[in-house]
């Protein structure tokens, strides 16, 4: 083994620089991985570019860390990071992580302290799709039943959350429709961050690191945030470090990502799914404005895994016939088999095993459904057993068309 072999793998960030584009204004870092430079930025509105954190790299480490621990290798950085998050990751987040994700190994991250405190922050936020969880933390922080730190902007993010064929436009119509809808009911901004991160990191699973990059977003711009309420997709209760879904381990995240400039909480995770639909329906704000939906901006499509999950739910609950302005409840009562068969069939997938259990315990599960929901478990048995006959046929399709070409 060479001296080379027993050297600790490197992942350097460059200084931060701002970039104008044709859409607004870009936060840049180059990314140094294995001997391969790419420019990671974070774009905004240019009424935002002086919130843009341009004298330290906190944004692209927060967006780094995951990949660094999948390879094991220090972050080396340019320019410094903020005193307390340096801190947090060294002695709290990545050894208790590495410890306990064998896919992760320890590593280290190497800057220069920053100390400097922004004094204009002054925006408290929290990332906003319209989907139950992001919906009940508004409803938490926000009007005259909310605490007493108080929502004024809503964030929406382009950081491999979004899922179509132009993710920069959904997030520009994201941004129009909230602003035209329950912003302006409401009197709060909205603000939305695009990113490459989706780009530059494609084979990272968004699941696995949804409770990095989203902060990554924030911290961004943290000369204008204090707090930042993320929003718990999972009970408390139910912590566990899973290796492919961050969303279970985001509380031990979020305070361990906070600066002496922007504050983290994770928000909502006392409640479950079921106990967040049930007092979404007595707030008439979610009537108008709920949206699930991961494949549209304007209206529920009522077919996708959200939207069907949610409206089972509702329909258990006794309230789906309140948010008729969001759902199409014609479409749902003409589909109603087929989506209960689908709660059936996922049921030991925990959103989908909660509204199962209601539906059960209220009576609602058909026979029609049950039926259903065999042939499409039965479906499924087959495929699984047959899947490596199935891709070895498909293997010799490909190379028969392959050679016919040829010829």
């Amino acid at each position: 083994m060479t001296a080379a072999d027993n050297r600790k793998k490197v992942l350097q960030i460059k200084a931060p620089r701002t970039v104008n584009t044709e859409n607004g204004v870009s936060l840049c870092a180059d990314i140094v991985i294995g001997g391969r430079t790419e420019t990671v930025w974070f774009e905004v509105n240019c009424k935002y570019a002086p919130f843009l954190t341009d004298d330290r790299l906190d944004a692209f480490v927060a967006a780094c860390l995951y990949r660094a621990m999948m390879m094991g290798a220090d972050i080396e950085c340019e320019a410094p990071v903020s005193r307390r998050l340096l801190y947090q990751l060294n002695n709290y987040l990545l050894p208790v992580l590495a410890d306990n994700i064998p896919e992760f190994h320890r590593i280290h991250v190497v800057a220069d302290p920053a100390d400097l405190v922004f004094s204009e922050r002054n925006a408290v936020a929290t990332g906003w799709t319209g989907g139950a969880d992001s919906m009940y933390t508004f409803m938490q922080m926000s009007g005259d039943g909310a605490s007493d730190i108080k929502l004024t902007h809503l964030l929406i993010a382009n950081n491999g959350a979004l899922e179509s064929d132009n993710n920069e436009e959904l997030l520009r119509s994201m941004v129009a429709n909230t602003e035209n809808g329950i912003a302006r009911e409401t009197g709060l901004s909205v603000i939305g961050v695009n990113s490459n991160l989706d780009r530059v990191f494609s084979d990272e699973t968004y699941l696995a690191v949804a409770g990095f990059r989203l902060p990554a977003a924030v911290l961004a711009l943290q000369k204008m945030f204090s707090v930042f309420f993320n929003s718990a997709g999972y009970e408390f209760s139910r912590f566990s470090f899973v290796p492919n879904n961050s969303a279970y381990y985001e509380m031990f995240i979020m305070p361990n990502l906070s600066t002496e400039n922007t504050v983290f909480y994770s928000s909502g995770g006392a409640a479950s799914r079921i106990r967040k639909l049930k007092e979404l329906s007595e707030y008439p704000p979610a009537h108008r404005y709920l949206h699930p939906c991961i494949y549209t901006s304007e209206t529920n499509c009522g077919m996708c895994g959200k939207c069907v999950r949610t409206e089972a739910a509702l329909y258990a609950l006794g309230t789906l016939d309140r948010f008729g302005e969001v759902f199409d409840l014609n479409a749902f009562e003409k589909n109603k088999d087929r989506i209960l068969a689908e709660i059936i069939s996922k049921r030991k997938s925990q959103h989908y095993g909660e509204a199962y259990t209601l539906l059960r315990k209220e009576g609602l599960l058909t026979g029609r459904a049950e039926q259903i929901a065999a042939s499409m478990n039965a479906a499924k048995t087959v495929v699984s057993r047959n899947r490596e006959r199935i891709e070895e046929l498909l293997s010799s399709v490909r190379e028969s068309d392959s050679l016919t070409r040829k010829l």
